[in-house]
């Protein structure tokens, strides 16, 4: 053999004293810290769902959400790959306990215990908070978008879906005369009790493509219905020009959206409610839609219901500045640092004048804020006065109230007062300020607009500058670990409450693989500090 080192000992040779699974692991083995956590977890509710008075005793629950869970922290997501590790890989063997579950028991488990990992998920965001790596002092919110399980190019609109109905139809009605000739002619063959009464293989299938069509149908009407809604106009020349929404054909519960690497593709909005101080998803959930607002106010609730508290800071982009949601945040005591669209103040405006009684000077008139749209002076250039009741316009006019309106919001009616000029007349702003055909301006107030101006204020100062640039670290970090590290471009699962209970199972990994790096630098681990 020449000089080469021995080899410690031979494959094939029975080994009289053998270490045991856990010592073939250096001490600081990520492997051993995952299975410190999940020790201290109490897993007697997912042991419920089991029969153990009959058949073969099944594996425990714990045995196979550990190898899952530590395999996803590692990128390891799909169930055949998770059966391999748990055959070749120490780490996984000291998890399962040398269990072997196959992929399909993988596969079940996975979607079998949505609301045992959500407990789980909640366990580990306390255990992270009792031991001070997390805390609610500041909690950042943000979604983003990863691939649904259909094909970019699957999809369909509701013309297209009613057409490939109706061939379905008749394929079903052609199968039916078929299925019901042979019948008879059996019937004469064998007798009338001989003949199973159920479906060929070829039928089934047709119905239930029949069912998943029938569903991305209603799918697909829906967003017709809601973007002829929202569109507003009332040319019936425009409305045939848009194109007509689709709908994935695989997965009808997502929804096409664009992506970031180019086109089109069926995706879902999983949403994050981050602790600011050591970086755990506190709150993960799946959005119905897009519209990240509309889970503002609910995320806040569950992590109070589920930690005891609620947060006292919350960071956050424009998706969440509705007024209502400044309103619920407002009342939950919650302090709020959200840009806001369409506000066009700013520093160094000068219609914020000690008087407002007095006219801006005209060597300012070109530092007016000004609307982008139709390049006339914006409502920030109009200053109100909370003890008057009124606006003043840039030249110390004042705007009395004129009336109050109602408008419908997405869940709620807005109460909105509009104070108007009337002493546009000759006015030497007159060209750069009225719209109206009237001539005279006019300045609209809803019920939040006092929110909206503290938060403007509050996103001027230094503090809230400071916080705000925080929530890119705070909520992009862990997206870009999901993504990147653990792997979790696309969705496994189809249908929204399933791939809800797998971005849980995604948020539970990374929750356990940032609390085994937090351990691990407490104890002094070299591989925690690089």
């Amino acid at each position: 053999m020449g000089h080469w080192a021995r080899a410690p000992h031979d494959p094939d040779q029975t080994l009289l004293f053998y270490p045991t699974v856990r010592q073939c692991l250096p001490p600081d083995h990520p492997a051993l810290l995952v299975d410190e956590v999940l020790e201290e977890y109490d897993w007697s509710s997912w042991e419920q769902g089991y029969v153990l008075c009959m058949g073969q005793p099944p594996i425990h629950p714990r045995y196979i959400a550990g190898p899952m869970v530590y395999g996803m922290s590692l990128g390891i997501r799909t169930s055949r790959r998770l059966e391999d590790a748990c055959r070749t890989r120490i780490d996984f063997m000291l998890l399962s306990r040398g269990h072997c579950p196959d992929h399909s028991t993988f596969a079940k488990f996975r979607t079998d215990h949505g609301e045992g990992i959500r407990e789980l998920f909640r366990f580990v965001g306390m255990l992270s908070i009792r031991m001070g790596v997390a805390c609610l002092n500041l909690v950042g919110l943000d979604g983003t978008r990863v691939r649904a399980n259909s094909s970019r190019h699957a999809t369909a609109s509701a013309a297209s879906l009613e057409e490939r109905l109706a061939e379905l139809d008749r394929q079903v009605v052609k199968l039916l005369a078929r299925a019901e000739e042979e019948d008879r002619h059996e019937d004469t063959l064998f007798g009338k009790e001989a003949t199973p009464h159920r479906l060929s293989k070829e039928l089934s299938s047709l119905k239930r493509r029949q069912e998943k069509l029938a569903e991305a149908l209603a799918k697909a009407r829906a967003q017709e219905e809601k973007s002829k809604d929202g569109s507003g106009s009332k040319d019936k020349e425009v409305n045939k020009k848009k194109k007509a929404p689709k709908v994935p054909v695989a997965d009808p519960e997502a929804t096409v959206q664009p992506n970031k690497d180019g086109g089109f593709a069926p995706n879902y909005t999983p949403m994050g409610a981050v602790d600011g101080q050591g970086g755990f998803i506190l709150d993960a959930d799946v959005l119905p839609d897009s519209d990240e607002g509309q889970a503002t106010v609910a995320t806040m609730d569950r992590i109070e219901e589920a930690y005891g508290k609620r947060p006292k800071e919350v960071v956050a982009d424009s998706k969440h500045g509705s007024g209502a949601n400044l309103a619920a945040l407002a009342d939950r005591e919650i302090e709020a640092y959200i840009p806001l669209e369409g506000r066009h103040d700013s520093p160094d405006n000068p219609a914020h004048r000690e008087d407002p009684r007095q006219p801006v000077p005209e060597a300012d008139w070109p530092r007016l804020p000004r609307s982008p749209v139709n390049k006339k002076l914006d409502r920030a250039a109009f200053v109100y006065d909370e003890a008057a009741g009124c606006y003043y316009c840039p030249m110390g006019c004042e705007m009395p109230f004129w009336r109050q309106t109602k408008k419908k919001e997405k869940n709620s009616t807005v109460s909105s007062r509009t104070y108007r000029c009337e002493q546009c007349g000759g006015c030497p702003l007159a060209g750069e300020c009225v719209t109206a055909k009237d001539g005279r301006r006019t300045v609209s107030r809803d019920e939040h607009e006092h929110l909206r101006e503290a938060m403007d204020a509050r996103m001027r100062t230094p503090k809230g500058r400071a916080t705000y640039k925080r929530r890119k670290w705070i909520c992009e970090t862990p997206f870009g670990v999901l993504k990147t590290v653990m792997q979790v471009h696309q969705f496994l699962l189809r249908g929204l409450e399933k791939v809800r209970t797998e971005w849980v199972w995604a948020c539970v990994a990374y929750n356990v693989r940032k609390l085994v790096c937090a351990i691990a630098h407490m104890r002094g681990y070299r591989w925690a500090e690089t």
